[in-house]
């Protein structure tokens, strides 16, 4: 027992030595915040939807549009909009939420009479969301791309807290829209 009472207080006196930092971090640190754009990022030409649709395309029929950002395809996936977030109309758990009908609306206008839609993955997100839901970008058989159309006309905010592959590309169109006063952001 006594061999141990040196080591011990030897571990307490260097525990005890240990410099603490002489300032704490801010609580706002660990707020997502949104990224600031510089507008020459905004001003360069983005090229996913040239190298990626068609050929990248997984064709679904659309079953029915949920809300602003998800969509039922085949039989019951839920499939979630990548990189954007629309108000909530669904949610039981909040109120319907300011322009949430009209987001919603929106995306119905876009995909009405599709019969089929092309889901395309992101190579560096995540495929699957914490509610199970497919991610992806969707277009309609004519090459609308939805997810961006839906940030450029205001409906949608750019969900940029998460890597994803048009991260800069729709933050420049959520920065665009915002500035313009379209949409949501308008009076």
């Amino acid at each position: 027992m006594k061999k141990f009472i040196p080591i011990f207080l030897l571990f307490i006196l260097t525990a005890c030595s240990a410099v603490l930092p002489d300032k704490s971090r801010e609580l706002s640190d660990f707020i997502p915040q949104e990224e600031k754009i510089e507008q020459e990022m905004c001003s360069i030409e983005f090229e996913f939807v040239k190298e990626n649709f068609p050929k990248e395309c997984r064709w679904e029929s659309l079953v029915r549009v949920v809300d602003g950002d998800t969509i039922i395809v085949n039989r019951n996936e839920r499939v979630r909009f990548i990189g954007i977030d629309t108000p909530e109309v669904k949610d039981p758990r909040k109120p319907i939420e300011r322009f949430g009908p009209e987001a919603s609306g929106k995306t119905k206008s876009f995909l009405n009479g599709a019969g089929k839609v092309c889901l395309i993955s992101d190579g560096i997100g995540d495929g699957i969301d914490k509610y199970g839901r497919t991610l992806a970008y969707i277009f309609t058989e004519d090459g609308l791309d939805v997810n961006a159309e839906l940030l450029h006309s205001g409906f949608a905010k750019g969900y940029l807290y998460f890597p994803f592959e048009r991260k800069e590309e729709f933050a420049c169109y959520h920065k665009q829209a915002k500035e313009s006063g379209v949409g949501m952001w308008g009076q």
